[in-house]
């Protein structure tokens, strides 16, 4: 494997000024025609990648060029002119490609997957995202098996040929690096509409999925228009092409790509209904639709001048989406959805051996830095930015970033340059955020005397950097009566190790609000009290600190319990928490999605990442006996609840709508919980007479979680019921691979079911991707059971898909938190899989991270 480096980039010794793309389609492979304009900028070689290539021939100037070497990944020729055309031709195999990479295809459809180096399974090519031209597509296919003919840009011919034959030409008018190019070849309906910008310009929209699937696509649409809409109102950007078109496929390693143009996306991300979609679905299109349009500009106009920059456009894109959302719905309820997002991976990304800074410092494998740290954390990181100069100051920085770099591939340091420069703010310090890994922690220490609160703050970060021993960040924090009365909100810049801040003529010790909105991704470091956390529960008026301090509770709650059991002690629940909990639940002036997010109860596998080590009975007993606590005492408060949120007789896809089915699920969940047939029969009428995937998928799943006596007999149905739609069997097979009843040999058979096929990426996900990492029961198995049934699936899936095969290996990063017994059973499939032959480079680097 080699290892490439940020410190050795170099700029291309090549210029490419145009390349025309000539794809002949067949029944079982495609022959490629690529002619390129090259102007050398240095006396050097010109190396091009390729992968799976078959080279038919090769031309200069239109002479066949023989100067030339080729080994399994590189055509390199030698000798060459000044100025030259490059005229390649190859075969390559789409129906033999399992990769997701290049041209592939998924279903009866060929479409392609570039980012970040499948440009070079189509032809030989600098395939670097530094290497920007126009691009003219011609296809060429059978005009009954692939009607649709689609590439970037705007088609600019579309004709009838000889033998049933057609061809369309698409052309791009802006120059943009190979990992944006598009293609798609296959029978596929289309649902068009049309955006008028604010200039006045009509924009025609295309969406294309399977036939039949026309009457999902109108939630898709209208995120569409939405995204282009509020991309004017609040960053006035425009699009810029006379059409924007979304293709939906089944089999895609990623959730949607941004091609210039021409959208390739999952089709769970585009596809819905209320009958098979859930709210969180319909919430999902709506981001997704909106991170690959937000792209044209922040990732497509201007782009990444190399792979060590890629959080300069998920970053920022991220960001923008999120804010997108927050428009679109509840801001507050969507900041809880995010900052959980970015614990539940990210922090626990930086805990283990696959750490990295947001801009990494080398790779061996691009794809294996897709991670929540380039994403999450860089949208965090964008953020902080933005709270630190403010809106105004921000949208001025964006509009000198497009203004200085539209067209061209660029580094994390122009971003911040324009960011500084627009808002004459130094961000210099700030850029540590880019080089460093690891989640900074603040330490909070508190004296309180006569009347005085002296308040120290501390930065504690793991790093090697020499320059700074700190970070730049925004942290905000406010001050409380114990009776709710917020007394003073405080804003300050944390730039150096300690910070000291003091508030006078205080009649007794306030209550701390601590890093409000999280408004910095770090952990705060405070000894809070059970009182204290109440207080907050009950009053802070900040909502993100409102949820915490109540998960906080919770938390602190359960490590309690734990230590009881491990001692073999009776357990009793605090009656504090439960009234704490009851008047929240009460509480008529906070909204329902709210109450559902604060008061649900952390997962084992979130306690297992929160704490130092795993524990495999005495936290799940604790969790088991809190929850059944919590619905014991507060029975009647459910029951009264669920009452009042009465039955939707009409599905409405809004934030309140949303709101009320996540806290009925909720309520039901805790109701079940109490093992009584009274409820467990209203359970069983409210999953039959569901009229929304949301109720219907929810009550089912706390059906398998109750000890219902008919429970495998209404699981069975629901699969009878939804086998024939791909989406929801994708769905079911998570609910499958999560249950704490689940043997490996049942796992065995759901894989033998005819409607689980592990070559499409969302169906491994769901089944084998869930069962490792979040089945704490079967997965974690003390035998190594688990583990080495993963092991094995890791190989065989990277025979086919490396990608995937790397990203499921990722999970197996807590070794260290293990029993003895278990970290040795780990370790030993770990070097099983190190051990085989023929792995990927993606696999290879992840193992041995793990492994170090």
């Amino acid at each position: 494997m080699q290892t490439i480096y940020l410190k050795d980039y170099k700029k291309p010794s090549y210029r490419l000024s145009d390349l025309e793309l000539n794809f002949d389609i067949y029944d079982d492979y495609v022959i490629v025609d690529s002619l390129a304009h090259y102007t050398q900028e240095v006396a050097e070689d010109l190396i091009l990648y390729g992968v799976d290539l078959e080279l038919e021939s090769l031309k200069v100037n239109d002479t066949n060029y023989t100067d030339y070497s080729l080994d399994k990944d590189q055509l390199i020729l030698k000798n060459l002119p000044k100025e030259f055309v490059l005229e390649i031709q190859t075969k390559i195999y789409p129906e033999k490609n399992h990769t997701g990479e290049g041209l592939y295809r998924s279903g009866d459809i060929y479409c392609t997957q570039c980012e970040a180096e499948g440009f070079r399974r189509i032809t030989y090519f600098m395939d670097r995202p530094d290497v920007m031209t126009k691009y003219k597509t011609i296809i060429r296919a059978d005009k009954k098996r692939f009607p649709i003919l689609l590439s970037n840009g705007n088609m600019v011919e579309s004709k009838d040929l000889e033998n049933g034959r057609h061809s369309a030409i698409w052309e791009d008018p802006f120059n943009k690096p190979s990992y944006l190019f598009a293609l798609v070849a296959g029978d596929l309906a289309v649902v068009c509409d049309s955006y008028k910008t604010k200039s006045g310009r009509d924009v025609k929209l295309e969406i294309f999925v399977d036939h039949g699937n026309e009457n999902k696509v109108p939630h898709a649409m209208e995120s569409l228009k939405n995204s282009m809409k509020w991309d004017e109102d609040r960053f006035r950007l425009e699009y810029d092409l006379d059409i924007y078109m979304i293709v939906a496929v089944d089999s895609f390693n990623m959730g949607a790509m941004e091609n210039k143009g021409l959208n390739i996306f999952n089709s769970a991300y585009v596809l819905a209904d209320q009958k098979s979609a859930t709210d969180t679905d319909f919430q999902g299109i709506e981001g997704v639709i909106g991170h690959e349009y937000f792209h044209n500009w922040t990732g497509n106009r201007v782009t990444c001048r190399d792979w060590f920059q890629l959080t300069l456009k998920e970053g920022l894109t991220v960001f923008r989406d999120q804010e997108f959302s927050s428009d679109m719905g509840d801001r507050s309820v969507k900041r809880i959805e995010d900052v959980r997002g970015l614990k539940s991976h990210q922090f626990v990304e930086d805990q283990g051996p696959l750490t990295h800074p947001i801009k990494p410092k080398s790779f061996v494998e691009i794809n294996n830095f897709y991670t929540a740290t380039i994403y999450e954390k860089g949208a965090e990181v964008i953020r902080m930015i933005h709270t630190l100069l403010g809106e105004e100051k921000f949208q001025k920085g964006m509009d000198l970033y497009f203004q200085r770099h539209d067209g061209q591939a660029v580094t994390t340091e122009d971003f911040v340059a324009a960011m500084s420069d627009a808002s004459q703010k130094d961000l210099e310090h700030f850029k540590v955020w880019y080089d460093q890994n690891g989640t900074p922690r603040v330490k909070v220490s508190e004296m309180y005397e006569d009347n005085e609160l002296t308040l120290v703050f501390e930065q504690i970060v793991q790093t090697n950097n020499e320059k700074y021993d700190c970070l730049h960040f925004p942290f905000y924090f406010s001050l409380y009566t114990k009776s709710g009365e917020r007394l003073e909100e405080v804003k300050f810049e944390f730039d150096q190790v300690v910070k000291t801040l003091s508030f006078k003529n205080l009649t007794s010790k306030p209550v701390l609000s601590l890093n409000e909105n999280f408004c910095a991704p770090v952990i705060v470091e405070y000894n809070q009290s059970l009182d204290d956390k109440i207080v907050l529960m009950k009053f802070c008026q900040d909502d993100f600190n409102r949820y915490n301090a109540t998960q906080e509770l919770l938390k602190n709650e359960l490590s309690r319990l734990e230590e009881l059991a491990k001692s073999d002690l009776k357990l009793e629940v605090n009656d504090n928490v439960i009234e704490a909990y009851k008047a929240l639940l009460l509480d008529e002036k906070i909204k329902d999605a709210f109450k559902a997010f604060a008061l649900s109860f952390p997962t084992l596998v979130e306690l297992n990442n929160e704490a130092a080590s795993f524990d495999f009975n005495a936290r799940k007993e604790a969790l088991a006996f809190l929850k059944v606590e919590i619905a014991t005492k507060l029975e009647d408060v459910l029951i009264q609840m669920n009452e009042s949120l009465g039955v939707d007789k009409e599905f409405k896809l809004n934030p309140a709508s949303m709101g009320k089915r996540s806290l009925r699920l909720l309520i039901w969940f805790l109701l079940a919980k109490l093992d009584k047939s009274l409820h467990f029969d209203e359970l069983v009428k409210l999953y039959k007479s569901a009229n929304n995937m949301t109720e219907q998928l929810g009550y089912l799943n706390i059906i398998l979680s109750a000890e219902i006596p008919n429970k495998e007999e209404l699981n069975q149905d629901f699969f009878n019921q939804w086998k024939h739609e791909t989406l929801v069997v994708q769905k079911w097979l998570m609910t499958q691979a999560l249950r704490e009843d689940i043997t490996l040999e049942k796992m065995k058979e759901l894989e033998c079911l005819k409607e689980y096929n592990p070559k499409v990426p969302n169906l491994l996900r769901s089944l084998i991707g869930r069962f490792g990492m979040f089945n704490t029961s079967a997965f974690h198995a003390a035998d190594g059971s688990g583990y080495q049934y993963f092991g094995d699936k890791i190989i065989e899936i990277d025979s086919f898909n490396p990608q995937i095969a790397a990203r499921l290996a990722k999970t197996l990063n807590f070794s260290e938190k293990l029993d003895n017994d278990r970290r040795d059973q780990l370790i030993k499939v770990l070097k099983d899989i190190q051990s085989h032959s023929n792995l990927s480079n993606d696999l290879k680097e992840v193992i041995e991270k793990n492994l170090a």
